[in-house]
């Protein structure tokens, strides 16, 4: 069996990321991959070399066409065997939007997650529908690669977020949550890493420290907001070495994010030997084991809000998405940090179990399950 695989893994994203990975695991396993690139950007990653060699290779007598790209662009095609959609959602549905249409011209549906199943039937995907999580190359987690120097914030319990400075991510909830939840005296900080496509880094830092001010403000705990503990914001891009050395620096890390199909930062954190403390949705709910590899915070659904740099009938209102509860976050973030400074036998545990859990999602395990997927589609 040959396998032609089309994906955005050229581009500097999670999804480049995930897609480089999907590939390289399926190497690993011994199918004959043949891939090609589409761009939503232009923004150049650096690629893995035996990926430029698959890119180097014919797609004539490929059986299988995996098209993991916006079901905008998806497309049947006769000449194989069977057509894949692998594709990521991240809200309660996709009912109004045009994807169900396109996702169900293809043979089957390849999705990230377990919720996903549940949303696409939703949304009235038809075709049949298998959950293919992200794979992971888990040698990056045994790098000799030096923590990040931080200065004086090296000896606090350090909470940490990384992420795209999007409405998604819901950074003012975690911002909430951390300040109610700590005195500026404790020794706990919070390391925000973001970045924004087509936006420089000064203004995003800006744009942040911004967003940061009026949180502090509304909240009202101090007479001046230059009592609080100040965040430490680092944007514009880092490759893969700097985020190893940020990960190993940090301890904690805090995903509030309204959905996510993976949410790559919390899982790499994990396989780093640091606590994730995630909204219960999405890939999280797959990855994390609550209070044994890290803790899964409980919240609502609401509708959809702020969105607006996206396509017009995607994460619109008509969706619902996870609003995490603010209350329930502090209280796993005091949890995990008085475990911390109290050396308690349970914290060294769950960092054991997350590293344990993430070595679960290796190329080897991811590829083995694609394999025995598409034997089974003969």
């Amino acid at each position: 069996m040959k396998v032609l695989y089309i994906g955005h893994y050229r581009d500097v994203s999670g999804w480049a990321r995930a897609a480089s990975d999907y590939i390289l695991a399926m190497d690993s396993v011994g199918i004959d991959v043949v891939c090609r690139p589409i761009k939503l950007n232009a923004s150049v990653a650096p690629i893995h070399p035996r990926i430029e060699e698959l890119e180097n290779k014919s797609s004539k007598g490929c059986d299988v066409c995996i098209q993991h790209v916006l079901p905008h662009h998806m497309d049947y095609n006769g000449r194989f065997k069977k057509n894949i959609a692998l594709y990521a959602t991240e809200t309660s549905d996709m009912l109004m939007s045009g994807w169900p249409a396109k996702i169900n011209q293809l043979d089957e549906a390849w999705v990230i997650n377990n919720s996903m199943v549940d949303s696409s039937k939703k949304s009235n995907i038809d075709i049949p529908i298998k959950v293919i999580p992200h794979a992971t190359d888990t040698s990056r987690f045994e790098t000799d690669i030096e923590p990040l120097d931080l200065g004086s914030y090296n000896s606090d319990f350090l909470f940490y977020f990384v992420g795209d400075a999007d409405s998604r991510k819901n950074l003012p909830s975690l911002l909430k949550a951390f300040h109610l939840e700590f005195f500026p005296n404790e020794a706990a900080s919070l390391v925000i890493k973001t970045n924004k496509y087509g936006m420089e880094s000064q203004e995003l830092t800006k744009q942040i420290e911004a967003l940061c001010s009026n949180i502090k403000n509304g909240l009202k705990l101090y007479g001046n907001i230059s009592s609080y503990k100040q965040e430490i914001v680092i944007t514009g891009y880092m490759d893969e070495e700097q985020l190893i050395s940020l990960h190993k620096r940090c301890d904690c890390y805090l995903c509030p994010s309204y959905g996510e199909a993976w949410c790559i930062p919390a899982f790499d954190a994990m396989g780093f030997g640091n606590i994730p403390i995630c909204s219960n949705v999405g890939g999280m709910k797959d990855f994390v084991v609550d209070e044994e590899s890290g803790f899964l915070i409980e919240g609502s659904m609401s509708p959809v809000f702020g969105m607006n740099d996206t396509f017009q009938d995607i994460f619109t209102g008509r969706e619902d998405w996870f609003d995490i509860d603010i209350r329930s976050l502090q209280s796993s973030m005091r949890k995990v940090f008085e475990m911390w400074k109290n050396n308690d036998a349970q914290y060294q545990q769950m960092k054991i179990n997350a590293q344990q859990r993430a070595h679960k999602y290796s190329y080897e395990s991811v590829g083995n399950l694609i394999k025995q997927e598409l034997e089974n589609a003969n």
